[in-house]
């Protein structure tokens, strides 16, 4: 396992007018698994590009347990990267594309076949070492790209949208994969995704970019209860938001004043109220209590969706499944806050 550093990394490529990754510092610990996520384009195959040594570092550094790497040819760094199109040789067998980083290695044959095997009753291909990758599922063909690189027992994996080729089911069988060699093997393993719910899913922490700037690095826990902007609470689903003016515990908007806990590290003035859509309730009998015009509401078979009118905002209301329950589209229904749910971000 490898505790990284990244330093100041920044990375301009030639021509460009802005840098792909601009001035990102954070540290992975050792033996952690972290998620790097957000939208396409923002820096983070990039990252780990770099991180591998593919790509040349522009300024800032790389470092490995303290030591600076951005020198070190990739193949000496202890290194592996999966790649989201697999990059399997097609005349090769599955077992020889699987020993071929030992091979290169110029290990013993029989020490080859022994680990070959041995990582392909890992990732349940037994019986599969004399196909050829054309007779695979792409699901397969996944799990022969994870053997190849574990195969030479490397202490940092890095995945490159391991999950996106795949189909629903495929994702979670490889989903739980990825736990399983977590968990059995000693590796930092990082992966890159632009998939909230797979973030959130496999990973300790959490580093969201934004055009090519680290945004938040927590637990996953955090970018639901407390992101550090609107654009990050609208990223994980919540949009929420509702400007007010704070004084005390106290907030005043357009759709009432609202009592908020835990709000002393924000400052009174002007700021933005926020709220995850299931935090909302239904009724009167809690604080907070507000009437809210209806204008949609979706059947989602274990829940109900609604679209309510917030003051100027269109806010969204996770309920309980479908019931009669009065609360209709076009009309005026309550709703209420728990101080305990809300949080406070300081206005742009």
């Amino acid at each position: 396992m490898i505790n990284i550093t990244l330093k100041n990394l920044t990375k301009v490529y030639e021509r460009a007018t802005v840098p792909a990754v601009d001035n990102l510092n954070l540290e992975i610990k050792a033996g952690e698994l972290v998620a790097f996520l957000g939208p396409s384009g923002c820096g983070k195959t990039t990252t780990l590009k770099m991180i591998a040594g593919l790509h040349p570092v522009t300024s800032g550094d790389v470092l490995f347990d303290g030591q600076s790497v951005k020198h070190i040819k990739p193949e000496k760094r202890e290194v592996v990267m999966v790649y989201q199109n697999y990059l399997l040789f097609p005349y090769m067998s599955i077992e020889d594309n699987i020993g071929f980083g030992l091979k290169m290695r110029r290990m013993d044959k029989a020490e080859i076949q022994q680990r070959v095997d041995e990582i392909l009753s890992l990732v349940k291909l037994e019986g599969f070492g004399k196909r050829r990758p054309h007779e695979l599922s792409g699901g397969q063909k996944q799990r022969v790209a994870l053997a190849r690189a574990l195969v030479v027992r490397p202490k940092v994996l890095l995945l490159d949208e391991p999950l996106s080729n795949l189909d629903a089911h495929l994702r979670d069988e490889m989903r739980d994969l990825i736990m399983k060699i977590y968990k059995e093997f000693d590796l930092t393993i990082i992966f890159v995704t632009h998939d909230q719910e797979e973030a959130v899913q496999l990973a300790d922490r959490i580093a969201l970019m934004f055009d090519g700037r680290l945004q938040q690095f927590s637990p996953s826990v955090d970018f639901y209860e407390r992101p550090s902007s609107t654009r990050i609470a609208s990223f994980f689903g919540n949009n929420n938001h509702l400007p007010g003016v704070k004084a005390g515990d106290r907030v005043s908007t357009a759709a009432g004043d609202f009592t908020v806990r835990n709000s002393a590290d924000v400052p009174d003035g002007n700021v933005i109220l926020v709220i995850r859509p299931e935090s909302v309730q239904k009724g009167s009998a809690g604080e907070n209590a507000f009437e809210a015009l209806i204008n949609r509401r979706v059947y989602m078979g274990t829940y109900t969706r609604y679209c309510v009118k917030m003051g100027d905002s269109e806010w969204e209301v996770i309920g309980g499944p479908y019931a009669e329950d009065g609360y209709e589209v076009g009309k005026s229904a309550p709703f209420f806050l728990p101080s305990d749910k809300i949080w406070l971000l300081p206005a742009d």
